[in-house]
């Protein structure tokens, strides 16, 4: 459960690195706000999954070492209505996000999780 924690650890920390630099862009460069501002809320409710997934995961490992901790689901739900809140938010102001910036942000975490997760089990 160690490694999962640490590589979880390098995964928000490199998240939170990936928006500090899309908000720093923003920032400097005002041609692109409306991809870069998009990307963000992406990002936002990319975080906001991985961090209901790491308690979720965290949970049915602390299973594991104490059988009466119950994890309650999986976190599907609420990830999927995450996503669908970025989305709607996308589709309600059109001219504040545009769709390609939401679903490339909302990827982030997963992206991120496989390169330091999923390489730290080998």
């Amino acid at each position: 459960m160690q490694t999962f924690s640490s590589a979880m650890r390098y995964t928000f920390r490199y998240a939170f690195f990936c928006m500090a630099i899309a908000a720093i862009l923003w920032a400097l460069l005002p041609s692109y706000r409306f991809f870069l501002q998009s990307l963000l809320l992406g990002m936002a409710g990319s975080l906001v999954n991985g961090t209901v997934l790491f308690s979720k995961t965290w949970r049915i490992g602390q299973m594991a070492v104490d059988p009466g901790v119950r994890p309650k689901g999986t976190g599907m739900l609420q990830r999927l209505v995450v996503a669908g809140f970025a989305v709607f938010l996308t589709m309600r102001f059109p001219h504040l996000f545009g769709l390609a910036g939401v679903l490339i942000g909302l990827f982030l975490f997963q992206i991120l999780s496989f390169l330091f997760v999923y390489r730290s089990f080998k």
